[in-house]
């Protein structure tokens, strides 16, 4: 019997069924386990046995032994033997692909005492065993087989699966269990921890598995080996556990080798071993290398190598005789000679250490007493002693025990106890009396610390006058500490102890209040220097200042804040008479609340300080948005506006707000008189909310503004003037300059938004809003420290020391009344940050004696900075003083409150290098610095930010290989005198320009597919090694380019960038070995080499002799090769191809698949309606910017009202509506090349004006605005004259015949001429062409060429050298003669046929025909005759000496050759003989001629350049004028023809010759037109219409002031109710409700339009809109309008000086609105106060236009209250007048009609042009007008009675009506405001032109807006 079963088969059966556990065992299975438990194997189990173990088991009583049937057959599975696994060639052991045993699932069972795991233990059935009885084994077995199971009892199996000397643990977990029972059933296999087969199959968790497998192996019930295998090609490392009987140690290939060695040189006599002979010591295994067996770490454990010296044989293998007798010998030998076998298999864990002294109880005495033995312990340790532990394992007595001796061994005096510092804790320990040296000790500790006490009294280092603002929302517990901690015995501290103590008083003295972290540190630091190792923790402190509490040495106290959820604590250590209520105290804890509340702010926005759900939005609107939203922008600050604007801030404080001003009393007139400023106010609603207010905020001054609630600091009387505590400035700062600082977001909060949006409260205080916190103060501090420390390094402020721990502004603050500058615009080095030191600058001295003084320094400041020319980075290697790293701007050293005084001499800190004298570390000539608008290089502007955020469609990829002409990718360019032009490398076509939009870096990233495309293109392309003119780069790089969009969806890559990339891998040699290697395979396939070879290029251009045929076929043919290449490629490597599968759904459809696009995208429009305050912002600005724009020729500057309206916007506004402007080509900028001072520079024009493509689409009409003049002149006449004769009628004049035929009022008759022209052709010297073209000749002649005979091709000024001439012209004659020249011939001629001359000239040379060169036009003769300054000289000169030839060509006598352009080889030179000059001459002129043919398409029309296509030139006629030509006869002839020049009488009468004699049509009127008060009060209507759209009044109309008006005018409740719902659905939307939206959600038909007019009527409501029509509340209708005035003529003159400074560009406006609102708001201006009434009629502006003196409009203006204002005739008062901008409307509310009749014309022409073009195409046309203004100039268009808005709504779709509406497609009805644009087309009447002309009238202007 192989396993302990103590000698009894009996007990073997038992244990066998046992070990298989609860689920049982199956006959079969156990018969063939009894043949190998019996040694029996390989035979099977006799009969004899098998029969005797049946019947034992039927008579074993059922408490033992059970018998079940399961519901199923369980199969046999054959004996599993761990050992068959190893596979021989690897050594290691490989797990099966399928299970070799029975692993049953994991099925925990526990009922009662019966625990284990079986799956079927609910389902099977118990069968007595009597019912076996009749049964004998072999029957059995084959009855039940696998069916019936037998079972052993709960005790055998613990038994089983127990070790003999061990008892199973009580309550042994169920888990724990199921494993023991699992490793029990695998007997000698054992089971692993990992892989598919091991026990994770009852635990899926890996560390439950591994801590039941320590459990038992700690419990001694198992045992585990490592043991690795192979599983699927890889290394497995687990444990084989076991149980201790049947332990078996598996081996592994390594281990069977270190055996084999042991063994080997065990036998050896000198225990040594060759290293030689190791190969064939191990049987020379496969992959065997001795030198890698050596190095490693098994085997470096047991052995090692040596050199030894050996006997060498006297003969070597030659068989001569060897000269040395010994050799040197590496061997292998045992680390350890006295080794054994077993030692090979330890684990290092496994080896027991050493037992120490302690541990072993060889030492105890049996007989001896307890005392005496702990008593001789204690003392054979001497001095060193033992502590408890140490005594309880040295004399085996137990600790409870041990404590009871040692208080009898203290009792009784034999030891001692003394305590010692061990590390971090302290350790007691017991000597025995006769060691102790100096029994004294306790007495020195107590005198040592009555020697610790504090001193008498405490002091205090900070002062305590200024008083610190408390935050009550921090809760606040201060209270003496609790320790919670053992107190220490005196006389147990050592001098350590006494040290540390001395340390903690001596910090109290030096400073009466320390944190205890601070002394907990310094104790640290101090004896970590002094040589310490460890150190002092919190507890150990602890431990230390209890007692020196108790002894009142110090105080500890401990304070807790609690602030949102959050709690802090803090710990001092005081002096004794310091207590919670002392003042020092009351300080510090007011100095925590400030730093806890900065640390909160800041933490409790970071992500990971939210709660989970908060947290995973945020982090989920992160991933969404790439720019993250904030209260405060992103944008960096210009830190010196910041600094101006603190600057003035405190300056206002401190010097104009005087100590003694008392708060204004707050009364109805004071209210009125704000609203003269701020007209949005409502003044009887702001004074009821005002006295409704619990805390009442008072004025301080009358003007409104930032200054208007600011209360004067509180009187410093200790300190000298000029010093003010920067905290009580802050607690000052009103809402609407901290916007100005911080640049807070509107939309931030909806409790800011209302603040900002009131005229009023937006300059309240932050104290007074609740709005201290809107920023978080950390960011808020660190904003203005920085200021500060700028201010500081400026020579502005000076600052005392920092007052308040973390919170750095808690300072005091002295204002310096002297500064200076140096004027340094005169450094013209180029320098980078340090102006020139070599030079000398001018110095300005400031005294801010006023206001005004301090808005003239930072003008200058600025002025010099802007203008001092450094930034150079080019001079940064010259600039060697620069340091290596600037350093961070920190602050001046801090001075005492008296010294201030005497500082302030107008010194200025720093090196005085920097521009206007600055430290050069300020960087002050930065613009960034002075400015809020941004330029960022490499990245988009905020207006492309904007648009790549709008909801449109994007452009769609171009999918599709596209092989495009040449054409398209190399651009001709023209040719130029003596220019070349720059090569091009922008986009080249659609798809390059949509890869730009995509990109989203300025250098593209490329992926490795991509750079596998590319290299593919470059092998294709050196394999075809076509001649670069035929097949170039840029070629390849197209067809990379689409591979990439189609193949790889990457649509950020251009041609361009592709080139650039190939010629990258080209040069860094990564093209190699891809390339060639791909060539090769290319030349040596039959596919590519039966097509593609030598003979390719040649076969290809005979199948296509034109060469646009020829470059589209090859890229086909190139697209091709590359496909046939990919799949080469792929099918070499083995990559499997894409597969394409439908999609399930038409979500999966549209994320797969790509809609395929024309490259032409369809236009967009360039606005979109407002999603935000901030987009209608930038909207109205940009609004503002287009009307000012449209002023640009008005005589009068409107610079002063531009400001006013652009200084109410940020920055950001104004720079996000000036970017949208310039990226949608609205105006383009005046480039001036001599920058002037700014301060001497006078506004003489606009910055900017209107883009030509804004012209363009405005004059660019079929129907020109110049017609409409004409239309009127004589519209004019006819009805003052009644009759009209016209000879030769124009355009405009046959319109108005067509108007007034049409209607009926007008009657026809035509006369013709009596004499008419006659013009002799038979006599001209031109006899060739038609009749026509001869008389034109003589026509161009008489008028153009008789003046100035000019025989030029060119407008440089170039002319032959004849001298000018005039016609002598006999007006008399009908018939005259004019001589003509082959020169006039030769003028007419196209510029390329002139190069016949050029041939001409080179007969007999020789000449290379380059094809790009002819492709750009440009001559192929060095000595082109166009190159010369007089071409026709050079024409006499060939023509002279060519004569000889000129004769044969004119006879037809030259010889023929044929010659083809086409054909001739590129690079072979050309000889010019006879034979060949006119073939070629000719084939170059139809060549550029074929080029040239879209131009002359253009020019001529299809039918004349089809005519003239092939039509050449005839030289023959013209060499033989040439030929006959005699410039000196013809000189001579011409004295008698010609005068020297033609007077102005005989002129006229020539002219009368050709313009009198014509027929005449002759006018009556027959039927009276619409009479002139009729036109007249047209006129006056549609202009006040559109004033009142413009203009907005301000009114406290509510509905109840209308509901009366409605009930008089008829309406009943249920309208009333209607119109009440409408306005409050308006009401709800701060940004205004489309049109569209109310006619859907209220379909009231006419009655929802005229309920919008009542309610626009009654200023409750107002029109706006930008895309669509919209309808704004009037609470909401201050970001619609602007706010400006009007001034009259004369008190322009007087502030004609602010006017002309003012800015009046925007971008002016961005960078000086701040400096001319701090002078105007500070300046005591009278025009600021008071705003006048005034109409709008001035000289400079009278551009109105009326058939006879029409009227001009009165503004809408609000009723002003009588005010009785002191000096009225000093005051100039303007009147603030909202409008909303439009084009037509300047920025001073007034009318320009120059814009608005332009307008309505182009519009109408448009509509004429394109009937029944919809209200969008409109849109699209005008893309630069609002889509609303194009709306509403329909609106005018239909008033006037020219045109008739149609919308189509079509039906809806109904199954029922569908056969009877079939034909019906919708409803037509005239609609005039609320429509659908898309729905909406344009019907135009026939008096259209008339009604327009009518309306426009006669111009008051005299020159056009554009």
């Amino acid at each position: 019997m192989s396993a302990s079963s103590g000698g009894s088969w009996i007990h073997a059966i038992y244990d066998e069924v046992a070990l298989e556990g609860l689920e049982g065992v199956t006959l079969p299975y156990l018969w063939d386990l009894l043949a190998r438990r019996l040694d029996f194997f390989p035979s099977p189990l006799p009969d004899r046995i098998r029969d005797q173990t049946w019947t034992l088991l039927l008579r074993t009583p059922s408490h033992k032994i059970e018998f079940f049937e399961l519901p199923a057959d369980r199969p046999l599975m054959p004996y599993y033997d761990r050992l068959n696994d190893i596979d021989e060639q690897l050594g290691l052991p490989v797990v099966p692909e399928q299970c070799p045993y029975m692993l049953f699932p994991a099925a925990y069972v526990q009922e009662g005492d019966i625990k284990g795991n079986c799956n079927d233990f609910k389902t099977r059935k118990p069968i007595p065993s009597s019912d076996l009885l009749s049964l004998n084994a072999a029957q059995a077995t084959e009855q039940w087989a696998g069916r019936l199971v037998v079972v052993a009892s709960q005790e055998l199996r613990e038994t089983a699966l127990t070790p003999e000397s061990l008892m199973m643990p009580k309550n042994l977990p169920l888990p724990n269990y199921i494993f023991l029972e699992a490793i029990g059933r695998s007997r000698y296999s054992g089971h692993t921890t990992a892989g598919p087969w091991s026990l994770i199959n009852y635990s899926k968790d890996t560390g439950i598995l591994f801590y039941i497998k320590n459990k038992l192996i700690n419990l001694q019930l198992i045992i585990a080996q490592n043991y690795n295998e192979m599983n699927k090609g890889r290394i497995l490392v687990s444990s084989l556990l076991m149980l201790p009987r049947f332990y078996r140690i598996y081996k592994n290939h390594s281990q069977e080798n270190l055996e084999k060695l042991y063994l080997e040189i065990m036998r050896t006599p000198s225990r040594q071993v060759p290293v030689t002979e190791i190969t064939e010591l191990l049987g020379r295994p496969t992959n065997f290398k001795t030198k890698k067996l050596l190095v490693t770490h098994a085997f470096r454990k047991f052995f090692e190598t040596k050199q030894v010296e050996r006997p060498v044989a006297p003969l070597t293998k030659s068989g001569k005789q060897s000269k040395a007798t010994t050799r040197k010998v590496t061997v292998i030998q045992l680390r350890n000679p006295n080794m054994q076998l077993k030692d090979l298999y330890k684990d290092d864990e496994s080896e027991e250490n050493q037992a120490s002294e302690f541990l072993d109880l060889g030492h105890c005495f049996l007989d001896m007493p307890p005392e005496e033995e702990v008593f001789r312990a204690v003392a054979k340790f001497g001095k060193r002693g033992l502590n408890s532990n140490e005594l309880c394992h040295y004399t085996g007595i137990n600790a409870t025990s041990m404590r009871h001796f040692i208080k009898r061994v203290k009792k009784h005096g034999l030891v001692k106890e003394y305590s010692e510092q061990v590390g971090k804790s302290r350790q007691f320990r017991f000597v025995a009396v006769g060691h102790l040296g100096d029994l004294t000790k306790e007495d020195e500790i107590k005198k040592k610390a009555l020697e610790i006490r504090c001193k008498d009294e405490p002091n205090i280092t900070e002062s305590t006058d200024v008083l610190l603002k408390d935050l009550p929302e921090i809760v606040t517990n201060a209270r003496p500490i609790a320790f919670k901690i053992k107190k220490t015995r005196a006389a147990n501290q050592t001098q350590r102890q006494i040290n540390r103590q001395k340390m903690i008083v001596r910090q109290i003295d030096q400073n009466c209040l320390v944190p205890l972290p601070r002394v907990l540190r310094s104790i640290q630091e101090t004896e970590r220097q002094a040589g310490f190792k460890d150190s002092l923790c919190r507890r150990s402190l602890m431990r230390l200042l209890r007692p020196m509490v108790e002894e009142n040495v110090i105080n500890v106290f401990e304070i807790t804040l609690h602030y949102n959820q959050r709690v802090r604590v803090y710990r001092f250590a005081t002096h004794p008479k310091i207590g919670l209520d002392h003042a020092v105290m009351k300080r510090e804890i007011v100095k925590l609340k400030s730093n806890f509340h900065l640390i909160t702010e800041e933490r409790l926005k970071r992500p990971s300080q939210m709660p989970p759900k908060e947290r995973k939005e945020l982090l989920a609107r992160r991933k969404l948005t790439p720019e993250r939203s904030s209260v405060v922008f992103k944008t960096q600050a210009p830190k010196l506006l910041l600094a101006r604007t603190l600057h003035e801030f405190l300056y206002y404080l401190h010097h104009e707000l005087s100590p003694e001003q008392k708060p204004l009393p707050m009364t109805a007139e004071l209210v009125q008189q704000w609203q003269k400023s701020e007209p949005a106010l409502q003044p009887r609603q702001f004074f009821d909310e005002w006295q409704a207010d619990e805390v009442k905020v008072q004025p301080y001054s009358e003007d409104i503004g930032w200054r208007t609630f600011i209360p004067p600091l509180p009187r410093y009387a200790d300190k000298p003037s000029g010093w003010l505590y920067f905290m009580d400035a802050m607690d000052r700062m009103p809402l609407s300059l901290f916007l100005r600082i911080c640049r807070i977001e509107r939309e931030a909060s909806d409790e800011l938004r209302l603040q900002l949006q009131h005229p009023i409260r937006q300059h309240y205080l932050l104290s007074q809003l609740k709005l201290e916190t809107i920023v978080p103060r950390l960011k808020l501090q660190q904003l203005y420290v920085g200021t500060l420390r700028l201010l500081n390094n400026m020579g502005l402020i000076q600052v005392s020391e920092q007052k308040l721990g973390r919170d750095s502004l808690h300072r005091w603050v002295f204002l310096n009344q002297r500064t200076s500058l140096l004027d340094t615009t005169s450094s013209t080095e180029h320098n980078y940050m340090q102006v020139s030191a070599d030079r000398s600058y001018t110095k300005l001295n400031f005294e801010f004696s006023s206001v005004e003084q301090l808005g003239n320094y930072w003008a200058k400041l600025q002025h010099i900075c802007i203008y001092t020319k450094l930034g150079y980075r080019k001079s940064l290697s010259t600039q060697r003083s620069l340091p290596a790293r600037l350093k961070v701007l920190v602050f001046q050293p801090t001075v005492e409150f008296k010294q201030a005084v005497e500082l302030d001499n107008g010194t200025v800190p720093g090196d005085h290098l920097g521009a206007a004298g600055l430290s050069s570390h300020l960087f002050a000539h930065q613009f960034r610095h002075w400015s809020w608008v941004q330029r960022q290089n490499g990245g988009k502007s905020n207006a492309a930010r904007e648009k790549a955020k709008r909801t449109v469609r994007k452009r769609a990829v171009i999918t599709r290989l596209k092989i495009g002409p040449r054409l398209a990718v190399r651009k001709a360019r023209e040719l130029s005198s003596g220019k070349t032009l720059k090569k091009s490398s922008g986009p080249r076509d659609d798809i390059d320009r949509d890869a730009l939009r995509n990109m989203r870096t300025l250098r593209v990233k490329w992926a490795p597919e991509e750079d596998r495309l590319l290299k593919m293109g470059r092998a294709v392309y050196m394999f075809i090694d076509a001649p670069t003119m035929t097949l170039a780069l840029c070629d390849l790089a197209v067809v990379c380019r689409d591979l990439i969009r189609r193949w790889l969806g990457i649509c950020n890559k251009t041609t361009q960038a592709c080139v650039r990339r190939v010629q990258f891998m080209v040069k860094m040699k990564r093209d190699i070995p891809d390339v060639p290697s791909w060539i090769y395979a290319m030349q040596t396939q039959p596919q590519f080499n039966t097509v593609y070879n030598e003979r390719f290029l040649s076969q290809l251009k005979r199948d296509y002799p034109n060469k646009t045929d020829f470059q589209n076929a090859l890229m086909t043919h190139f697209a091709l090769m590359m496909a046939k290449l990919q799949r080469m490629i792929a099918k070499s490597q083995g990559s499997v191809s894409r597969q394409f599968l439908l999609p399930d759904s038409l979500d999966a459809f549209g994320s797969q698949l790509r809609e395929c696009r024309s490259a032409h995208e369809e236009q967009q429009l360039l606005f979109q309606d407002p999603a935000s305050e901030t987009d209608l912002q930038v909207a109205v600005a940009h609004g503002v910017l287009h009307s000012n724009i449209c002023c640009a020729k008005d005589k009068t500057l409107l610079n002063l009202q531009t400001f006013e309206i652009y200084k109410h916007f940020s920055e950001e506004v104004l720079n996000s509506a000036f970017n949208k402007a310039r990226a949608d080509s609205l105006l383009v900028a005046v480039k001036r090349r001599n920058i002037q001072s700014a301060a001497s520079r006078q506004i003489s024009g606009p910055g900017h004006l209107l883009s030509s493509k804004y012209k363009y689409r405005l004059i660019y009409t079929k129907l020109t605005h110049f017609l409409y003049d004409s239309f009127f002149a004589l519209d004019q006449k006819l009805r003052a004259d009644q009759e009209q004769q016209l000879s030769s009628p124009h355009f405009g004049q046959l319109l108005v015949m067509g108007e007034w035929l049409s209607e009926n009022r007008l009657r026809l008759s035509l006369q013709l001429p009596t004499n008419i022209l006659t013009v002799d052709t038979t006599t001209m010297g031109r006899q060739s062409g038609c009749h026509s073209d001869r008389i034109l000749d003589h026509y161009s002649c008489i008028f153009d060429n008789a003046p100035q005979t000019e025989y030029s091709k060119r407008l440089e000024g170039e002319c032959s050298g004849r001298q000018a001439s005039r016609v002598r012209f006999h007006p008399a004659n009908l018939s005259f003669r004019l001589p003509t020249s082959a020169y006039n011939q030769l003028s007419k001629l196209q510029l390329r046929a002139m190069h016949f001359f050029c041939a001409l000239d080179a007969l007999g040379e020789a000449i290379t025909l380059s094809q790009s060169r002819l492709e750009q036009f440009d001559c192929p003769f060095a000595n082109c005759i166009m190159r010369s300054g007089n071409y026709l000289n050079a024409v006499e000169r060939i023509a002279h000496e060519q004569r000889p030839i000129l004769r044969q060509l004119v006879a037809d006598a030259l010889p023929s050759q044929q010659f083809v352009l086409e054909s001739h080889p590129a690079g072979t030179p050309l000889t010019v003989t006879n034979a060949n000059l006119l073939p070629f001459a000719q084939q170059l002129e139809a060549f550029w001629r074929q080029k040239q043919r879209t131009t002359e398409l253009k020019d001529l029309g299809k039918t004349l350049e089809e005519r003239t296509q092939h039509k050449l030139t005839d030289w023959r006629s013209i060499c033989a004028e040439l030929l006959d030509d005699e410039p000196h006869a013809w000189e001579a002839d011409r004295v008698q023809e010609y005068e020297p020049a033609l007077n102005k009488e005989e002129r006229a009468r020539a002219q009368d010759v050709f313009v009198v004699h014509l027929p005449t049509i002759g006018m009556k009127v027959v039927e009276q037109p619409e009479t002139k008060q009729t036109i007249d009060s047209l006129r006056t209507s549609v202009l006040d219409k559109v004033l009142k759209t413009t203009y907005w009044q301000y009114t406290e109309n509510s509905f109840e002031s209308l509901r009366p008006k409605l009930h008089e005018s008829g309406f009943d409740d249920r309208a009333i109710r209607h119109m009440e719902d409408i306005l409050c659905h308006i009401e709800k939307h701060s940004l205004g409700v489309k049109g569209l939206e109310l006619r859907r959600i209220f379909p009231l038909g006419d009655f929802l339009l005229e309920t919008l007019h009542l309610l626009a009527d009654h200023n409750l409501i107002k029109r706006v809109g930008i895309v669509s029509v919209m309808y704004v509340h009037k609470n909401h209708i201050r970001n619609w309008v602007v706010h400006t005035f009007h001034i009259k003529r004369l008190e322009r003159e007087k502030v004609q000086t602010t006017v002309a400074a003012a800015p009046g560009t925007l971008l002016a406006v961005v960078g000086h609105k701040r400096k001319l609102e701090a002078q105007e708001t500070a300046s005591s201006v009278p025009e600021k106060k008071v705003k006048l009434m005034e109409q709008l009629s001035t000289e400079s502006e009278s551009d109105e236009a009326g058939g006879s003196a029409a009227k001009r409009p009165k503004r809408i203006t609000r009723k002003e209250p009588s005010l009785e204002v002191a000096n009225t005739t000093l005051e100039a008062s303007r009147d603030a007048i909202a409008m909303r901008p439009q084009p037509w409307i300047r920025v001073n509310a007034s009318l320009n009609r120059r814009v608005l009749d332009r307008w309505l014309g182009a519009v109408l022409s448009e509509c004429i042009s394109r009937v029944g073009c919809t209200v969008h195409s409109l849109f699209l046309r005008f893309l630069h007008l609002v889509p609303v203004d194009v709306m509403f100039l329909l609106e005018l268009l239909h008033d006037l009675g020219c045109v008739q808005l149609m919308e189509m709504r079509p039906h809806k779709v109904h199954v029922e009506s569908l056969l009877d509406d079939e034909h019906e497609d919708g409803d037509e009805q005239p609609v005039t405001e609320l429509y659908d644009p898309m729905q909406t087309y344009v019907q135009v009447h026939g008096h259209a032109i008339g009604r327009l002309t009518n309306f426009i009238g006669i111009k008051k202007y005299s020159t056009e807006f554009i």
